[in-house]
């Protein structure tokens, strides 16, 4: 029997409200000394951002889909990352570098692995509808008539 799913709608709010957080908390990283675990958080969250926008547009998508997307993406804005084309704008747009990188690191590779795993599990998190306590408890309490 296939589970019970949450509306598009409130899978957007929650969608929304998790990326508000994935930001707040990339933000915070780039308050931090660099060392190899902010760089690998940064980009679990990169790719856990990327996900969540995914969700926003396309909230019915399956959690798989979302993370392949989210990994190609994030995956390749690093390969983007051996050309010049990301440090020559973010010579013009400083800000362009918390989105496109500074340099080729091949461990953003595996951190985009485990933020891709990341947003699967918080994608099928949200896409459940959850039951209210009470109808639960009143599931327990009455027995099943099987006559119904």
């Amino acid at each position: 029997m296939p589970r019970p799913t949450a509306s598009p709608r409130g899978i957007r709010v929650l969608a929304a409200l998790s990326a508000l957080a994935c930001i707040a908390l990339g933000l915070g990283l780039q308050l931090l000394d660099r060392s190899f675990a902010v760089d690998a958080l940064g980009s679990v969250l990169y790719v856990v951002l990327i996900g969540l926008i995914l969700v926003l547009i396309r909230p019915t998508a399956r959690s798989l889909v979302i993370a392949a997307i989210a990994f190609a993406v994030a995956a390749s804005v690093e390969l983007l990352q051996l050309t010049g084309v990301p440090g020559a704008i973010v010579e013009v747009v400083p800000l362009a570098r918390l989105v496109l990188g500074s340099a080729f690191d091949p461990l953003d590779l595996v951190a985009y692995a485990i933020g891709a795993a990341g947003v699967a599990a918080l994608h099928q998190s949200i896409t459940r509808r959850r039951r209210r306590p009470e109808a639960a408890r009143d599931q327990l309490a009455e027995p099943r008539d099987p006559a119904r």
